[in-house]
């Protein structure tokens, strides 16, 4: 069990820094916003997560939260709690 929480967050932490580089390399130094920045991150973290769950690589885990609709309720949920914190 504790090998599996291992690989949730080493996928979770990778997935993050993933989704950072990605942001970061489709913007300028202009145009970049750490609100959107987070928000990838965010998402980034819960596919690495599932990739390391699975023991899958980042792209299927990806595709499989597309195509089940985890990725937008993810975008909901993360949406909401930040309202309620005040902070979008």
């Amino acid at each position: 069990m504790l090998h599996i929480i291992k690989a949730v967050i080493a996928g979770a932490i990778c997935g993050s820094i993933t989704a950072l580089l990605g942001y970061a390399k489709s913007s300028t130094a202009e145009s970049f916003d750490w609100k959107k920045a987070r928000q990838t991150m965010i998402i980034g973290a819960v596919i690495g997560g599932i990739s390391g769950y699975f023991g899958w690589s980042y792209d299927k885990a990806e595709e499989w939260a597309s195509n089940m609709g985890i990725t937008t309720l993810i975008e909901y949920i993360k949406k909401a709690i930040l309202r309620r914190l005040g902070k979008e």
